[in-house]
């Protein structure tokens, strides 16, 4: 149900991380979004990103959200679903949804790439390089959620348990951010951090990796733009509108 303003009142973004990946999705159509994480580090940096005032940000877990029954018409959970307690958050998201409302989870394919520069392609295969080491056997911190966003969300464990439900899959979106942003991005990732801080070697091979890219750019400025795109895959269900 739709508010006098046109916009649905609230939605709730889970797990959402530094607040780069669905600000701009939802903000225009909604009078207020909530955008939880449990990292106090991801909200502090989401923070300090705000764009809209329609948006506010607050440390919580995802199996207990900070709203009242029957409030909610959509829970979105971006890059997020695989390292949550599935069965306690679709509890929770049928406690906070109204009849009706919606849960949508989506992540993206490991395949990135840099569009809008003379050089993108040496800047695609260096962010690859990220991709690739961050997900290896060397990061075992990282390697058991992410069996499920490896399979791409098709465990049988993830499924969204109503009986409306779609899968999407080949959908592209564009993710505008800067050299420095990208760097803040994965150190906001706990695993990632410990990973990268864990010894010189890995330090110096970070460090490597951003001077490579400032090269590849051709620019001094860790600010310069960076726009790239991600190939994602979505999950959908709407909660029952009366009960059975």
């Amino acid at each position: 149900m739709r508010c006098k303003s046109g916009n649905f009142p609230l939605a709730v973004d889970v797990g959402c991380g530094p607040g780069l990946m669905s600000t701009s999705f939802l903000a225009p159509h909604f009078d207020k979004v909530l955008r939880i994480d449990i990292s106090e580090a991801q909200i502090a940096e989401a923070n300090a990103n705000k764009e809209y005032d329609n948006i506010e940000y607050k440390v919580a877990h995802a199996e207990s959200m900070p709203v009242e029954d029957k409030s909610v018409t959509l829970v979105q959970v971006a890059t997020a679903l695989h390292w949550l307690d599935h069965e306690k958050f679709y509890r929770e998201c049928d406690r906070v949804l109204v009849a009706g409302g919606v849960i949508a989870a989506f992540s993206h394919y490991p395949d990135i790439q840099v569009i809008d520069h003379p050089n993108k392609d040496h800047l695609t295969r260096i962010l690859r390089e990220i991709q690739v080491k961050i997900t290896s056997n060397e990061n075992p911190e990282y390697l058991l959620p992410n069996k499920y966003a490896a399979e791409y969300y098709k465990d049988p464990c993830l499924q969204i348990p109503y009986p409306d439900t779609q899968r999407h899959d080949d959908i592209f979106f564009p993710f505008h951010t800067t050299i420095a942003g990208i760097h803040r991005y994965y150190m906001t990732i706990t695993c990632v951090r410990k990973f990268i801080s864990s010894n010189e070697d890995r330090k110096t091979w970070w460090k490597d990796i951003f001077d490579r890219i400032m090269e590849a750019y051709r620019t001094d400025n860790s600010e310069s733009p960076l726009t790239i795109t991600f190939k994602a895959f979505l999950l959908m269900g709407r909660k029952p509108t009366r009960s059975n």
